[in-house]
């Protein structure tokens, strides 16, 4: 064998690689190991530069102007994202860094850059830090799905880590035989080479996907992270947390500078200092993270673990007071280098495992990049006061250093009560333990790890099942034999997590403990099963899979090809070398020979999820075959088959299934599985009314199911020149996402607006009915109606009749948004139904609620719920207007109420249809619904 192959072999088997992504992991290494050693060049470069010149009093300004541009290009950077592709900002953010390197290499070289013009470099490489780390990680999510990216982000961030320590060593080197100024320039030729493998990938990995796809990967958009942090203590606390960590890393960092620049006046030997310690503080931390992270964590637990950093820079603090020297500042800042990403970080992550991941994802990017600029600003505040103001040695920032770590060690001791807090609530939801008689003690949470083993131990078992969905986030390999423990746990979804979370660690291969449960009687056990032996089997698996797709036992055929479609998904090479789409055509062949229902049933399913799974286009009809079933569970699997292939052509067939009592939470599941970017599809269909009437308010539990601001925008736009049960059912949704998520945003001006504009409406109802009495009184006096035209006008007066009671609904349930449900709807409720003298006092309480403006519109309307439809003390009450007949039906047409406009056009041509060509005209020019315009067609035919 050859030494190439033995070490892709090897490389394989150590990280948990497929074949198939190894040259795709390896060019995402390759760019994150570029990017961090020209990183690493940059940095010490520009620092050495900015010192020799400006000295150390500029640092606390650099800190406070590098924090005014974080968080003003963080705005501009996020709305650019929603404005172009990413591989466009990747591109030009890459060609902008190269520019820009040249040209500040050339103003250092000529000495053109002097004074006050050192602070844009000095600020420029923070940010090109921030930002390329950044959109590498958008760009290697996208190029990977969940599953994929958990195990090779290991093996991609190995990349950064090697590019943090060789960067700064060659720098250290490259100062030997370059001036510090040329630096850049190798910078910027690394920087190139960024260039064609982003396109490559771009190309190859991420133009396959579609937008669904895309956006399952990425980080959902539209939240307010601010308030989801003040929302939850935890979030809170741990953001203080963070944020104090950074503002004393800021000042120590001062220190660092100062100390080194006072000491060291040769620039190249300075660039050489920093080069070296930088990519030593990396080596460090490495040492730490592989050798003593988990040991430190594991002995110590995750709140007294994050006692190390501080302790250390407070020791180091303490010393410097004493003995003011560079060998103490290097200690301090190795020590805050190497423990913040390592033992401090660790124990950081699983703090927040009572946090739900979607929260998370949310206030990631904040928390990394707000909260850190923030916190860097009032560095340079504090440094500004205390150095510049007050003129005192940099050795006595210690004395803040100390202060400020008091205050973070009190954050910290109430930051682990409070995760004790919310671990006790984690586990005593409803949706996690049942109030049964003969349920468990409540578990004692004492440190993380062991809380959580505990709960693996010996929790109830829903307890068990959540925590297991927690740890399949952290990934930890100290969870490793309480995991294993329940493989032989009586419940099936207990185990099933459990393999799950398994195929993820490495401590041990369990084939031999995991081979037995493929013949487990739940499907789901085997084929988790399954796919676990796929990836650690060390025999044949082609031979091992061909045994049980052929096996007599049908659960077991069935799971063996699920499993084996879940595992080739996204997987080219190993399709072809199992053969997968010949699988699946034995498989529905073997179909038609069936004779048992059962077993006719069981294997349609399992055809279906494996053709969901490895999105073969060939097999897409069987699909759609499929939800034509008259078996609700066929219907079903078909329905979240549909939306693991994440293909468009599916969406309308899965929304004809919303308005089925029996296939409906299948199919709101299905169609939220596409991810946000459906909603904007489902807000179209509704609005082009692509989809059937009755199937459009069930969209609304859709859309609702997100929860986000952007389903909040969408819904709105939905309450908007709709049919009336579509805008009810958006109306109730919002009005559902406001008290359950209080950090979502509707306007009181929208509301308040559209209340107006439903008062607005009801009054012109009224008039029309009002308007069409004097019509029809007039033409039976002149003796110029028929019988067929007084009958569709009575019948249209019917109808708005039956709006007009109509139309207080939305109203009202405007109102819901506005104010408590709990203490509006039973008035409602009272002035809907109740007896009169009960309808009044409901009336003048919502005379006291309401405001000034709202009351002046809505009361008179109320009240005009007291009177008799068509009386004239509501007329004059509500100041009627008399419209003329092409007046009417000019506003009955502007509404979105098919049945109104249908009538309306029956009564037209019962009538002298002739006056009306201008209107029937303009409806066929401006209508949507079809039907409505074929029909205004036809009557346009007639009279021509």
């Amino acid at each position: 064998m050859s030494i190439n192959k033995t070490l892709k072999l090897y490389i394989l088997k150590v990280f948990d690689l497929k074949e198939d992504e190894l040259s795709k992991t390896l060019l995402l290494q390759l760019n994150i190991f570029i990017i961090i050693t020209a990183l690493l060049i940059i940095k010490p470069t520009i620092n050495s530069l900015f010192l020799s010149e400006l000295t150390s009093d500029a640092l606390p300004l650099g800190y406070v102007l590098t924090a005014i541009m974080a968080i003003i290009g963080y705005h501009f950077y996020d709305k650019a994202l929603e404005k172009y592709p990413l591989n466009i900002i990747i591109d030009r953010t890459i060609i902008g860094s190269v520019i820009s390197l040249v040209i500040f290499s050339l103003t250092f070289i000529f000495n053109v850059a002097n004074g006050m013009l050192l602070f844009i470099p000095y600020v420029w490489v923070a940010i090109f830090g921030l930002l390329t780390a950044s959109q590498f990680w958008i760009l290697a999510n996208l190029v990977y799905n969940v599953r994929e990216a958990k195990r090779v982000f290991g093996f991609i961030g190995a990349g950064a880590i090697a590019g943090g320590i060789f960067g700064g060593y060659l720098t250290s080197l490259l100062t030997q035989f370059f001036y510090t100024e040329y630096l850049l320039f190798v910078a910027a030729l690394l920087l190139c080479i960024c260039i064609p493998i982003t396109r490559y990938l771009w190309k190859h990995e991420v133009e396959k996907l579609n937008p669904f796809q895309i956006s399952l990967r990425t980080n959902p958009k539209g939240e307010s992270p601010i308030k989801l942090i003040k929302q939850s203590k935890l979030l809170s606390l741990i953001a203080t947390v963070i944020g104090i960590s950074v503002l004393v890393a800021k000042l120590v960092d001062y220190q660092y500078s100062d100390y080194a620049s006072k000491l060291i006046d040769d620039q190249d030997e300075l660039t050489s200092f920093f080069g070296f310690w930088f990519s030593t503080l990396s080596v460090v931390s490495l040492i730490i993270q592989l050798f003593l992270t988990k040991r430190i964590v594991g002995t110590f637990g995750v709140g007294k673990s994050l006692l190390w950093l501080p302790s250390g820079i407070l020791v180091g603090s303490f010393l410097l007071l004493i003995l003011p020297q560079l060998w103490v500042i290097v200690f301090i800042k190795i020590v805050d280098g190497s423990l913040k990403q390592s033992v401090n970080k660790a124990a950081t992550e699983l703090l927040s495992i009572p946090i739900p991941i979607e929260i998370k994802k949310k206030t990631k990017t904040f928390t990394d990049v707000v909260i850190d600029s923030i916190a860097t600003g009032l560095a340079g505040f504090i440094l500004i006061f205390f150095i510049n103001g007050l003129n005192i040695s940099s050795t006595y920032i210690s004395l803040i250093i100390i202060g400020l770590i008091s205050i973070w060690l009190y954050f910290i001791y109430h930051l682990r009560l409070e995760y004790i807090v919310a671990f006790k609530a984690f586990l005593e939801d409803e949706t996690v333990v049942k109030k049964e008689k003969n349920a468990k003690e409540t578990i004692k949470i004492t440190s993380i790890v062991d809380t959580v083993i505990r709960v693996l131990n010996s929790g109830t078992e829903n307890q068990i099942i959540h925590m297991l969905q927690k740890t399949l986030e952290v990934k930890d390999e100290r969870f490793f034999f309480a995991i294993k423990n329940l493989l032989n746990h009586p419940s099936a979804e207990i185990k099933t997590l459990a393999i799950e979370n398994l195929y993820f660690l490495k401590t041990e291969k369990l084939v031999s403990h995991i081979e037995p449960l493929i013949h487990d009687e739940n499907q789901e056990v085997t084929t988790a099963a399954f796919r676990y032996l796929l990836k650690n089997k060390k025999e044949d698996t082609v031979a091992f899979f061909n045994f049980y797709l052929n096996n007599d036992d049908k659960t077991i055929k069935n799971a063996a090809l699920i499993g084996l479609s879940l595992e080739l998904r996204n997987n080219q090479a190993l399709q072809q070398r199992f053969n997968i789409e010949n699988k699946i055509s034995n498989a529905l062949s073997e179909l038609n020979t069936l004779q048992n229902d059962l077993d006719k049933t069981h294997k349609t399913q399992a055809i279906l999820e494996a053709i969901g799974n490895i999105r073969l286009k060939k097999f897409y009809p069987f699909i759609t075959q499929q939800l034509k079933s008259n078996e609700t569970d066929i219907v079903n699997t078909a329905l979240k088959s549909a939306s693991q292939t994440l293909h468009e052509q599916f969406i309308p067939e899965i929304i004809s299934h919303l308005s089925n009592k029996e296939n409906r939470k299948t199919a709101i599941d299905a169609l939220y599985a596409y991810g946000d970017s459906v909603i904007d599809v489902l807000f179209e269909v509704i609005k082009n009314e692509l989809i059937d009437l009755e199937d459009s308010p069930f969209v609304m539990l859709v859309i609702e199911k997100f929860a986000s601001q952007k389903a909040i925008n969408r819904l709105i736009k939905l309450t908007e020149d709709t049919e009336h049960i579509v805008k009810i059912e958006a109306i109730e949704a919002l009005k559902r996402l406001k008290w359950k998520h209080p950090n979502l945003i509707i306007k009181d001006r929208f509301i308040v607006d559209n209340i107006l504009d439903e008062c607005y409406l009801y009054q012109n109802t009224l008039s029309v009915i009002h308007s069409q009495i004097v019509l029809q009184y007039k033409k039976k006096t002149d003796e110029l109606e028929s019988i067929k035209e007084n009958e569709a006008r009575n019948a249209l007066v019917n109808l708005l009749e039956q709006r007009l009671d109509r139309q207080l609904q939305p109203m009202f349930r405007f109102l819901g948004i506005k104010y408590p449900p709990n203490d509006l709807d039973p008035i409602i409720n009272t002035i809907l139904n109740g007896k009169e003298e009960q309808r009044i006092h409901a009336i003048e309480f919502l005379d006291n609620i309401l405001d000034k403006q709202l009351k002046k519109e809505l009361i008179p309307v109320t009240e005009s719920i007291l009177y008799e439809t068509n009386s004239e003390e509501k007329i004059k009450n509500l100041n009627i207007k008399i419209l003329s007949e092409v007046e009417c039906y000019h506003s009955l047409f502007k509404r979105k109420d098919s049945k109104l406009k249908m009538a309306v056009l029956y009564l037209i041509e019962q009538s002298n249809p002739t006056k009306f060509s201008a209107l029937l005209e303009m409806i066929i020019q401006t209508e949507r619904n079809e039907k409505i315009k074929q029909r205004a067609q036809e009557i346009l035919s007639v009279i021509s």
